[in-house]
C-alpha cells in the first residue's frame, strides 16, 4: 500500500474512533485504490449493512469519475444525464464521496454514509481535511 493511501486509511480509523464519542447515528467509511478497489472498510457499531455498499460506491464514482459526488450529481441534473448514461454500475450521485490526488494523480477516493446527505459530506470534507493537516509539510498536501 502507497505511502499516501495508508494516510488515508490511518485518518479514516482516527475519524471512526473519533465519532464514536460524537452524538449521531452510526456511519460506514470507506477507501478505495486508485482503480476503485476497496482498501479500507470501517462499519461502527449499529450501522445498517446497506451503509457497506453505500460508502464504498461513494468512495468508488469519486475515484472514477475524478470529482466529489456531489459535483458529479450537480453534473447529471446540469447535463441531464443519469446514472446508466456511464454504463458503470458501481457508481452513485450520492454526495459523500471524495477524490484524492496529490501532484495532479488521483490515488484513492474516500466515502462515508450514515448520515443526511449534507452530513456525510461534511464528513467526508472533514476526513479530507483532516488529510490535509497530516500531510502539511510531507508531501505538500492532499488535494481534492
Amino acid at each position: 500500500m502507497s505511502e499516501p493511501l495508508y494516510r488515508a486509511v490511518r485518518a479514516a480509523g482516527r475519524l471512526a474512533d473519533t465519532l464514536e464519542n460524537e452524538p449521531g447515528p452510526p456511519v460506514c467509511l470507506a477507501v478505495v485504490d486508485d482503480g476503485g478497489t476497496l482498501v479500507y472498510l470501517h462499519r461502527m457499531a449499529g450501522a445498517p449493512a446497506r451503509l457497506v455498499a453505500i460508502a464504498t460506491a461513494k468512495a468508488y464514482t469519486a475515484v472514477r469519475m475524478g470529482q466529489p459526488t456531489q459535483s458529479f450529481r450537480e453534473r447529471l441534473e446540469r447535463e441531464r444525464l443519469t446514472l446508466a448514461d456511464f454504463q458503470d454500475t458501481g457508481l452513485t450521485s450520492l454526495p459523500g464521496g471524495w477524490p484524492l490526488s496529490l501532484t495532479g494523480n488521483l490515488w484513492a477516493g474516500l466515502g462515508i454514509s450514515g448520515r443526511t446527505l449534507a452530513e456525510d459530506e461534511r464528513l467526508c470534507r472533514r476526513w479530507l481535511d483532516s488529510l490535509n493537516t497530516d500531510s502539511q509539510g510531507e508531501t505538500g498536501g492532499v488535494a481534492s
